[in-house]
């Protein structure tokens, strides 16, 4: 080990980000270590759910795309490595009027870096995908290139396999402080001090206690609210039949993934996440209000799903204030790496993160995700 540390590069929470993480250093054969408060593919955080949506027709814009294409030969090749079936590509749809944000988005973003997309009129949408109900001068753009992951067995298999090529997972071991040095960072955890090279923060909705108080206070835990509804027909939701689906429509947000296990089909958005003050205390059960909400939109989009919710949960993120990630070595404490504040889009580039991981730990950056640099975080108002 270098300069007398017990690892070149800590990785603090092994999932999203930490996961891919540990598993890019380890195959670029960085001597790693992850701390992991409970286990990788935990209910706790950010991935938890089971299932998040990959897209390449993205309105977040063009920008994403180089990242966005990486995941996906990330994707394949952890599906490789793993033996794991992690992503389906299924395809997916942006629903809403042409007119407005979301779908002129979507489409702009497709037209000007050439990803195919098809665009369905309300019938053609009515004819190939009769399980929405689309509002009068809607459409429905198809990306088939979008497809379902499996979120839990992918942090899984990323954690497997990083352990299986040298790093060390530290499991049921909290950290409680990170100290960054001009030549090393110590990290305190489970009654002793640790000393590394490197440390990665990939700590999700817990991270802002390690960020100097300039970026802390520019990120907040949000509760992320989903829910689980049966269908009518399940084979009708199956992934062969029903491509992921995110719509804005007549002021209700709704997105979804096709049923994973023949019976339930997890729909989200209608009831609004918000900021919690404790991710440790998070109120995992939905208010009446909130399942009204979704069961209220349900009834009135997906009318072949049972509208009463079957199954709840919630989970946490962690959001910036602008949406753009912290991804790269924190000013002032030069030996700290944050990867954090993904703000409900980490998953699907959660191979990218990773793998952008090894390339500031080796000094090589990716020019094209520069904007998401904490020193860019900095002067961004």
């Amino acid at each position: 080990m270098s300069g007398g540390w017990d690892a070149d590069v800590a990785v603090v929470g092994v999932g999203t980000a930490g996961s891919m993480a540990l598993w890019q250093l380890a195959a670029a054969g960085v001597d790693a270590v992850g701390f992991e408060a409970y286990a990788p593919g935990h209910d706790g955080g950010a991935a938890g759910g089971e299932t998040r949506l990959y897209r390449m027709a993205y309105a977040e814009g063009g920008r994403w795309l180089g990242p966005l294409r990486r995941a996906l030969d990330g994707w394949r090749q952890l599906e490789r490595e793993t033996g794991a079936a992690l992503l389906t590509q299924c395809g997916g749809l942006s629903i809403g009027h042409p007119d407005e944000d979301y779908v002129r988005s979507v489409l702009a973003m497709a037209a000007e870096h050439d990803v195919p997309v098809e665009v369905l009129d309300e019938a053609e949408a009515a004819r190939r995908f009769p399980q929405h109900t689309l509002l009068p001068g809607e459409v429905a753009v198809l990306d088939p290139q979008a497809g379902v992951l499996r979120s839990d067995a992918a942090v899984i298999a990323a954690a497997a396999r990083a352990e299986e090529l040298g790093a060390k997972v530290l499991r049921h071991c909290p950290v409680e402080d990170i100290r960054p040095h001009d030549d090393h960072v110590t990290v305190v955890a489970a009654g002793r001090t640790w000393h590394f090279g490197d440390v990665v923060l990939c700590a999700g909705s817990w991270s802002g206690r390690f960020l100097p108080s300039d970026l802390g206070a520019r990120v907040r835990p949000q509760r992320v609210l989903l829910s689980w509804f049966a269908a009518r027909d399940p084979a009708a939701f199956a992934p062969a039949r029903f491509p992921v689906f995110v719509r804005e429509s007549g002021g209700v947000h709704l997105y979804g993934t096709p049923s994973v296990d023949g019976v339930t089909v997890k729909v989200a958005g209608a009831a609004v996440s918000h900021v919690v003050d404790d991710p440790n205390a998070l109120q995992r059960r939905h208010s009446p209000g909130e399942v009204r909400r979704m069961a209220d939109a349900v009834g009135r989009f997906l009318p072949d799903l049972h509208p009463d919710p079957v199954r709840v949960d919630a989970f946490t993120d962690l959001y910036a204030d602008d949406g753009v990630p912290m991804l790269g070595r924190v000013p002032g404490a030069q030996r700290l790496i944050a990867a954090t504040a993904f703000s409900g889009r980490g998953f699907k580039l959660a191979p990218t993160i990773g793998a952008e991981v090894a390339n500031v730990v080796r000094g090589d950056p990716s020019p094209d995700l520069a904007f998401c640099a904490p020193s860019e975080f900095e002067v961004r108002p």
